[in-house]
C-alpha cells in the first residue's frame, strides 16, 4: 500500500506485506531498502531491519502515546519524527552488528508537557548513532528531552553524537534535556550538546535587515529547525511547512 501524499509504504497499521500485530503490538521486519511512513494506529512497535537501508517518518497528529523498539542489524536507519500535539515518546535503537547506523531526527511543537526517551544501545563494534532533537514550546507547553546513549567494552570503534535544543516561546520553565552518555570503552568517540532558550538576538536582527518583521523571521527560524534538518526529499519538507504553518500557530 502506498502513501500518495508521500509516496511511501505505510506500515503500523497491521495492513502491510511486512508487518504482523501480536495483541497491542505491530512487528515489523524489513530486509530491503525502503522508505517508509508509520501509521500510528496503535501504541508499540517493534522494527526489525536487517541488511538494508530505511528511511522512517513519523507524523504524529494523534495524541496517542507512542513506544517504538528498532532493532537494526548491518543496516543504516534514518528515522525521522515530526510531532505537531503534545504526546510523549519512547524510542529505543539497537545497534547490534558491526557498521549498523542510526540518524534520528525529532523535531517538537508543545503547548503542554511532552516527554521523549531516546536511547540507544550500541552492542556492537564500529556503529554509528546521531541524535538530533528539536522543539518549540508555546502556551502551556514544556519538553523534557532524555537522551541516553550506551557504549559497553568491546563496543570499540562506536561514534555517538547527541545534539538537542529546544527553543521557548512561552514563560514555562519546566523544559529540561538530559543528555547522558554511559561509555564503558575508551576506544570510542562520544559528544553531546544541549540548549534551552531563544533564538539570539543577532539571527533576529539580521533577518530584520533583510526586510523581515520579528515574527517572520522567528517563523522562518522555526521552520528550519523543525523541518530544514529532517532527513526528506524535498518535496517531502514543503508538504511538511505547510501542515507547520497550519497546525503550530
Amino acid at each position: 500500500m502506498k502513501n500518495k501524499i508521500m509516496n511511501r509504504i505505510i506500515i503500523g497499521n497491521g495492513k502491510s506485506k511486512f508487518e504482523k500485530v501480536e495483541e497491542d503490538k505491530v512487528i515489523i521486519d524489513i530486509k530491503e531498502d525502503v522508505n517508509l511512513y508509520i501509521d500510528s494506529k496503535y501504541n508499540n512497535y517493534v522494527i526489525n531491519v536487517d541488511c538494508c537501508k530505511v528511511n522512517i517518518l513519523l507524523i504524529r497528529e494523534k495524541s496517542n502515546n507512542i513506544d517504538i523498539k528498532l532493532n537494526i542489524n548491518k543496516s543504516f536507519v534514518s528515522f525521522n519524527n515530526i510531532s505537531y500535539l503534545s504526546s510523549n515518546l519512547k524510542l529505543e535503537a539497537n545497534l547490534n552488528s558491526k557498521e549498523s547506523k542510526i540518524l534520528i531526527n525529532n523535531s517538537v511543537i508543545s503547548s503542554k508537557k511532552v516527554c521523549y526517551d531516546v536511547l540507544v544501545n550500541h552492542n556492537y563494534a564500529n556503529t554509528i548513532s546521531d541524535i538530533y532533537n528539536n522543539g518549540v514550546t508555546k502556551d502551556d507547553g514544556s519538553i523534557i528531552f532524555n537522551v541516553v546513549s550506551k557504549v559497553p567494552k568491546k563496543s570499540i570503534k562506536s561514534i555517538v553524537n547527541q545534539d538537542s535544543k529546544i527553543i521557548t516561546l512561552n514563560d514555562i520553565s519546566e523544559s529540561k534535556i538530559n543528555p547522558i552518555l554511559l561509555i564503558d570503552e575508551y576506544d570510542s568517540e562520544a559528544k553531546h550538546s544541549a540548549f534551552i532558550g531563544n533564538f539570539k538576538t543577532s539571527e533576529l536582527f539580521y533577518m530584520q535587515s533583510r526586510g523581515l518583521s520579528k515574527k517572520e523571521a522567528s517563523n522562518l527560524l522555526i521552520r528550519g529547525m523543525l523541518i530544514g534538518t529532517l532527513d526528506l526529499c524535498f518535496d517531502e519538507k514543503e508538504k511538511l511547512k505547510d501542515k507547520l504553518n497550519t497546525n503550530w500557530r
